[in-house]
């Protein structure tokens, strides 16, 4: 069945990518940098260029991305932590290649800097995917921070030497990084805030508060729509109104937060006898009102007749049943909003005035 909420995203779909399309692109990234190390390793020892603190590098990618690919594939941790394992493994491997290159050539003469500081910059961009974009930003600066602390030493004493330009430029590209990154994030975030608004705005202009179904003006509205498909291709629809009988008793007796639960028990009750291209709405008050597409008048009777033996068939309201009456009108020619549901009307009050807990047609639809 058709509400209003359903043109409407939820606000977690509006702020949150899809949780499993970024799982399964942290695991086709896992699964490809895998085969990355193992070729680059195995190429490395073919030509005799490899180290012991190479193998080491490589055997933590080779061990690491096997078992976060097996924990992304098995559920068995959430997909933040999975996240903040990754960046965390990324900047210590940074990290420790830097300090040994830099303060160790002993150990680290094997380690090639340039294609390191190209992967450091991989890192702020992956930080900026972890959380909101301050959160995000404090991350890349804490991560930022590591860096600089690592390589001030050799910047102060040997900054003419080997790597201290190249260092001091890598620091920069990241700080310009992390600001652009910082600046993109931080416009996308309010514009999902401007689309949220917009979107809550449009749900609360049509849709009734109680019950939170389509209003009377988004009811209009359809109305005028299925009006306008009648005028151009000649498909026909029905209209049911709906009354509670006797609500008022309901008020007297029980007080108006017992009407109010009424009301919204009877919004769940007739869904489910609807089709999902019906559309069911408030009218107001304890009125409602169905569209009914492609239905002619004959069907309508019947749904509205099925409509009242479903609601009456057990309690709505704690142990108390509760009825209702239905109008049914079907468009005709010429027909016009007001004209067709002053019909219905007309035919909810026959209803009614007939002893009520039933459905009764137009006059007009049956000629």
């Amino acid at each position: 069945m058709q509400r209003v909420a359903q043109p409407f995203k939820h606000i977690d779909s509006v702020l949150q990518p899809s949780h499993n399309l970024k799982r399964n692109a942290l695991m086709a990234i896992l699964a490809l940098s895998w085969v990355g190390s193992a070729a680059g390793w195995a190429a490395m020892e073919l030509r005799g260029v490899s180290s012991t603190v190479l193998r080491g590098v490589f055997g933590a990618n080779m061990l690491f991305h096997p078992v976060m690919f097996i924990i992304l594939w098995r559920k068995l941790l959430s997909q933040r932590v999975v996240d903040v394992a990754c960046l965390l493994f990324a900047v210590g491997l940074c990290a420790a290649c830097m300090a040994l290159r830099l303060y160790a050539p002993v150990f680290g003469a094997s380690i090639d800097l340039q294609p390191l500081y190209l992967w450091i910059p991989v890192i702020y961009v992956f930080a900026f995917t972890q959380m909101g974009h301050t959160s995000s930003l404090k991350l890349a600066l804490a991560i930022l921070a590591i860096f600089i602390v690592i390589s001030l030493p050799y910047l102060v004493f040997h900054f003419d030497e080997g790597y201290g330009n190249f260092t001091v430029q890598l620091h920069m590209v990241s700080a310009v990084l992390i600001a652009a990154l910082y600046f993109f994030s931080s416009y996308q975030h309010r514009f999902q805030i401007a689309q949220l608004t917009v979107d809550q705005l449009a749900r609360l202009a049509n849709t009734d508060e109680l019950t939170q179904l389509a209003n009377r003006r988004r009811m209009s509205e359809a109305i005028e729509s299925e009006l306008l498909r009648f005028a151009r291709y000649g498909h026909a629809f029905a209209i049911i109104l709906i009354d509670i009988d006797h609500f008022k008793s309901i008020n007297d007796q029980f007080g108006h937060s017992a009407g109010d639960t009424a009301l919204v028990a009877l919004a769940q009750r007739a869904a489910e006898e609807l089709r999902d291209v019906d559309t069911l709405g408030r009218w107001g008050g304890e009125e409602f009102v169905v569209i009914l597409p492609e239905t002619s008048f004959t069907e309508a009777i019947h749904k509205a007749t099925a409509l009242c033996a479903h609601v009456a068939a057990k309690p709505l309201l704690a142990e108390n049943r509760i009825t209702i009456s239905c109008g049914v009108a079907s468009v005709m020619a010429a027909d016009t909003a007001d004209a067709l549901l002053q019909r219905a009307d007309e035919a909810l009050y026959t209803a009614k005035r007939l002893g009520r807990n039933r459905a009764e047609g137009a006059a007009g639809n049956r000629v």
